[in-house]
């Protein structure tokens, strides 16, 4: 494997130091905890009013190019607003519509990305179906052409905010078995949507059934599906990774804080090795995870052609990390850390999804051993 020529302070400057403080106040002040909790009952999950907010803010159109109405910004830009947004568990589409908006442009569909740039129309990626498999070969669902366009038939499982998307873009094998980008707009007739009951109900998904359903001919994208699915994985890594990062040293706040409050046998918890040793470790393994994250994002910026490894290291180190951190929380608590009240819960929820999402560590630390000590036979 060639060495990455990454900048040594991974492109970090001054704009992206703004982006974090100005996205940090208005994601603490917007999404306080309390606000967290009541959008858990919530029937769409999230605020719509907070969402046009962040598209006034251009967050919806970060990675969006300019000539479609998008800030064409960075990885890096990306990684550190979804690393604000962990920290407060951010109840939100906005992940699923940034990978919807990094396939689209990849995929060329020009005349979608005005809206998602926008934020006048929330679109998702349907990047999973019900095999279980994480990655973008193994499509099934197929595309047939039928009069005037293609018929779609196949399932799609874990999509998320598939019951409030207006868009979704879904990959589908085709009659040459080359796999093509479909954007289907929503509610579309032949197409059911059922919510799915995830780990946590912060990240609402859906199981997506195609039977038969009929697109116009323009409904596929023109650009290479196979790489454009390819770009948002990619990315997914990555963004999955510097979220998980901003819940893993929110989860360690909440844990020292604790065990600075809470006395036994007349001392502080936090003074015992066996209290204060574990936090330690949660900090030591949040920084090298946020290490690989702004790593991967930089290598997306810099070297894209390279970009999967150390997206792939990310995921795997960030998602160990937050539910690391997650776990601690909940046994440093005491009984408190099994409760509902306890805000601990909200991070390891989190930290279930962000680690099985896209692949759990085992995964891709299979796939990086294929990569890089050449082991014999697929991943």
């Amino acid at each position: 494997m060639k060495t990455l020529d990454l900048p040594r302070d991974f492109g970090f400057d001054e704009e992206h130091e703004l982006l974090r403080d100005s996205a940090r106040s208005f994601l603490q002040e917007r999404c306080p905890v309390s606000e967290v909790r009541r959008l858990l009952d919530d029937p769409v999950g999230h605020d719509a009013g907070l969402w046009k907010e962040m598209a006034a803010l251009g967050w919806t159109g970060i990675a969006i190019a300019e000539a479609h109405g998008g800030a064409q910004l960075g990885a890096l830009h990306l990684a550190l607003l979804l690393e604000e947004m962990g920290r407060v568990v951010l109840p939100s589409p906005f992940l699923a519509t940034t990978l919807a908006g990094v396939a689209l442009g990849h995929a060329e569909g020009a005349d979608w990305l005005p809206g998602v740039a926008s934020g006048d129309v929330l679109a998702t990626l349907a990047f999973a179906e019900p095999d279980g498999s994480w990655e973008p070969d193994p499509v099934a669902a197929t595309a047939e052409r039928g009069e005037g366009g293609f018929v779609l038939r196949g399932t799609k499982a874990f999509v998320p905010a598939a019951p409030s998307a207006d868009l979704v873009i879904a990959p589908f094998r085709c009659a040459d078995d080359e796999i093509a980008l479909f954007a289907v707009a929503l509610p579309q007739s032949g197409v059911e949507i059922t919510p799915e009951v995830g780990i946590d109900p912060t990240r609402r998904s859906g199981r997506i059934v195609f039977d038969g359903t009929r697109v116009a001919a323009s409904a596929r994208l023109p650009g290479d599906g196979a790489e454009a699915l390819c770009a948002a994985f990619r990315m997914g890594w990555a963004g999955l990774a510097a979220e998980a990062v901003g819940g893993a040293e929110t989860t360690l706040g909440l844990t020292r804080d604790y065990a600075i409050e809470r006395t036994q046998f007349g001392r502080q918890i936090g003074s015992f090795q066996a209290v204060k040793h574990p936090i330690v470790n949660v900090m030591i393994a949040t920084e090298q995870a946020r290490t690989l994250a702004y790593a991967a994002a930089a290598a997306l910026d810099h070297a894209p052609a390279g970009s999967e490894v150390p997206c792939r290291m990310a995921k795997a180190a960030a998602s160990d990390a937050y539910h690391f951190a997650g776990n601690r929380a909940v046994q440093f608590h005491g009984g408190y850390g099994f409760t509902w009240d306890c805000d601990a819960h909200l991070h390891v929820k989190r930290a279930l999804w962000n680690r099985a999402t896209l692949g759990d560590p085992t995964h891709h630390r299979r796939h990086l051993a294929h990569a890089l000590l050449g082991e014999s036979g697929s991943p």
